[in-house]
């Protein structure tokens, strides 16, 4: 069975750093080889870094300071790039969906960068013109701290988008970048909704109907998503698919469910955030586990179209139209 693959989110290039391998093979979660078992194969590759200490705790603008999160970044980015030149054999860098399709086309997987956290941007309008032409296409605006753009979901304050912030997203739809409000809170959600021209997603966030985790998203967010034609991606850190952090496949499939029934047929995809949660569900090592997601929901009679859009069309339908 062919089995198409557009994963949203990926931590895959800070734990390939941490643990001194490359993309091609590699024993994290995400490698390319494991990949392209599916047939066409797209990735998110978020850069992204996390806090030496609880970041609970933490100030990030007196904790971190922004020359450090941007040379961070900066060097997070130049490895990604790096793992990409070395694997274009089988991998191509996609600046827009005409890219991901000829990749598709050649038989390479297609990789697209994201950034999670505009922290690592400086949170500065040149700083992220300066991303978007090294093939940044998308942008986490937080992490789960508060920045100088927005509130964060896990942050202090739960504020919301700032006038730096609102200036940021902009710029953002004016470049073609996408606005990710993965880990915003609820109020930058709805401060972005109001002012944004092109569609928005939320690339791993599951439901709070479901679960209530704060990294969820409410059903009028999600309905909201689905108004702008946008997408949510499933995550499957268990934490985010019930409340009791041990999750399987069924956990999975019933945050689908709701979220279909909310008039998400063409607003849900997969945003797995592999490589940035300790474990997955059940019955998934890796992102050789897909397969199994793929398989249950035909089980479950859902219509193979359904499924496929899912897990490709839907994700690249909302590019199209953002980038």
């Amino acid at each position: 069975m062919n089995i198409p693959l557009f994963d949203a989110h990926c931590d895959t290039i800070l734990e390939a750093k941490n643990n001194n391998c490359g993309i091609r093979e590699n024993k994290l979660h995400v490698d390319l080889k494991r990949g392209r078992q599916y047939t066409p194969y797209a990735q998110v590759f978020a850069v992204f870094t996390r806090p030496v200490m609880n970041w609970t705790e933490m100030d990030f603008s007196k904790d971190w300071p922004a020359d450090v999160l941007k040379n961070i970044g900066e060097e997070l980015l130049n490895k990604l790039l790096y793992e990409f030149e070395v694997n274009s054999d089988i991998l191509a860098l996609c600046r827009s969906t005409s890219d991901i399709k000829s990749a598709a086309n050649c038989g390479k997987a297609a990789a697209l960068i994201a950034i999670e956290g505009a922290e690592l941007l400086g949170c500065e309008i040149s700083e992220l013109e300066r991303a978007y032409e090294k093939g940044v296409r998308l942008v986490n605006l937080c992490w789960n701290y508060d920045n100088a753009i927005c509130g964060a979901a896990n942050g202090q304050t739960k504020s919301g988008l700032t006038e730096q912030g609102a200036e940021f997203v902009k710029r953002m739809q004016e470049l073609g970048i996408a606005v990710d409000l993965s880990h915003a809170s609820e109020k930058t959600f709805w401060d972005v909704a109001e002012i944004a021209k092109r569609p928005i997603i939320a690339g791993h966030s599951n439901s709070k109907a479901v679960c209530g985790s704060p990294r969820n998203l409410t059903d009028s967010q999600f309905k909201e998503l689905v108004r702008l034609r946008g997408v949510a991606g499933l995550n499957l850190c268990p934490s985010f698919l019930n409340d009791s952090g041990e999750a399987g496949i069924d956990d999975i499939i019933r945050h689908a469910e709701h979220f279909l029934e909310l008039g998400g047929e063409k607003a849900v995809c997969l945003g797995g955030d592999l490589d940035g949660i300790d474990k997955p569900p059940k019955g998934i090592s890796g992102i050789e586990g897909y397969g199994e997601i793929y398989e249950a929901m035909l089980r479950r009679n859902y219509k193979e179209d359904l499924v496929r859009d899912i897990f490709y069309n839907n994700l690249l339908d909302v590019l199209e139209r953002v980038l």
